[in-house]
Order: structure tokens, then sequence, then C-alpha cells
């Protein structure tokens, strides 16, 4: 009785694979999820990325300029010369992320400093350090 069970199985299998080869609609199944690559174009530039990405002043050679976050999904942005000072918390950054105008009133003028952000996270970079977890370079042209 085993035996015939898995005979029956079988059987509605093969039918089902032979009604798919004999409709002629319907694609070979080795073709059915085929997604072809999409060939890199001659004219676009390949792009090297930072293995661990850095993020300091300006007079270092080391830091990494292309920061995209993978919480937020956004581009990181830099002021170069100026620091967040502590009034500025995630609540300013998640609401004003593209708001310059309010973002300036949380910046403070320094030489020795870079500050950085994206909607979720900030940072003050007085020299190299290693760029927060959830930043990650998007490539430099070579």
């Amino acid at each position: 009785m085993i035996n015939n069970k898995f005979d029956d199985d079988l059987d509605d299998l093969i039918n089902d694979i032979n009604s798919v080869m004999d409709n002629p609609q319907s694609k070979p199944i080795s073709q059915q999820n085929y997604q072809p690559q999409p060939q890199p174009n001659q004219g676009q530039q390949q792009k090297r990325k930072c293995l661990s990405p850095q993020i300091g002043n300006q007079a270092q050679y080391r830091i990494c300029t292309n920061l995209r976050c993978l919480k937020c999904d956004l581009q990181v942005q830099c002021h170069i010369n100026q620091k967040w000072n502590k009034d500025a918390d995630y609540l300013i950054f998640r609401n004003y992320f593209n708001n310059m105008s309010i973002l300036c009133k949380y910046l403070t003028q320094d030489n020795q400093c870079n500050a950085y952000n994206c909607q979720c996270t900030s940072a003050n970079a007085l020299e190299s350090i290693a760029a927060p977890q959830n930043w990650v370079c998007s490539g430099h042209a070579i």
C-alpha cells in the first residue's frame, strides 16, 4: 500500500512535468527563473570600496568621502571644519536631516574637526577613526 501511494505521487509529478513541457506558451523549466545579468558598459567606471571606512578631519588622507548608512539608507553628510554641539540629538537629525538652516544651529566652528551625520547617527571626528558600524563605503571611482 505504501508503494502504491508512492507510485501515484510519482505519476502525478511526471504528469505535471509533461503538461508544462507540452504547453508551447510556457518557457522550459531551466529558463523560467533566469534573469540575465547586466553587462558592464565600457563607459561605466568601476568602483573600489573601502574595507574599513575611516572618518576624520581633512588633514588625514585615509578618510572615506562616500559613506552610506545601512539603517536609514541615506548618504552620510560631512560638515568640514565644524562639530556638533551637545544639544544635537537623535530627534534633530531624524526630523531635520535635509534642512541645513536648522542643522546649522547645532554646528560650531572648529578647524580641527569634521562633523558627520545621517538621519539616525552623528559623529565628530578630530582624528582618523573608524566610521560607525552602520556606515559603509558606497565606492570610489578608480
